[in-house]
């Protein structure tokens, strides 16, 4: 504790905590703030939508002529400025909600959401039920 006390006192590293401090507020503005390239958005969306021939893979990483062609028609729309949901939602329209990588969190999906939640929360249950009933109290 005596250390804090000492770099505290010392001119050099309060400027270099206030410089280290104002440097993260400003890198984590820039993600916030800052607009996706193009490039990143595809690949983002590209890693969102599966392929619809093969099986759990996106349409970035697949090689199939499907998936290229897919990956073609996201490139056009994110050039033509269309919005992540519009172009999601142009591929829901033609292949289902299966065809997302990421269920959305509403419906038939929410099971898929919930049901970890649930083996986790019937986990810690089980775990302390059996703590308590080992500890039988000692009689002498």
């Amino acid at each position: 504790m005596a250390d804090t006390a000492a770099m505290a006192r010392n001119p050099r590293t309060l400027i270099g905590w206030i410089v280290t401090a104002i440097l993260t507020v400003v890198v984590v503005a820039g993600f916030v703030i800052g607009s996706p390239r193009q490039e990143d958005r595809i690949a983002r969306l590209g890693s969102s939508i599966k392929c619809p021939v093969c099986q759990g893979e996106a349409i970035i990483d697949s090689p199939s002529p499907t998936a290229k062609a897919m990956m073609e028609v996201l490139e056009e729309k994110v050039a033509a400025g269309e919005t992540d949901g519009q172009i999601v939602s142009y591929f829901r329209a033609r292949f289902g909600e299966a065809i997302l990588l990421d269920p959305p969190f509403a419906g038939k999906t929410l099971v898929v959401w919930l049901l970890p939640v649930a083996a986790v929360i019937g986990g810690v249950w089980m775990i302390l039920s059996r703590r308590r009933s080992t500890r039988t109290p000692v009689v002498k």
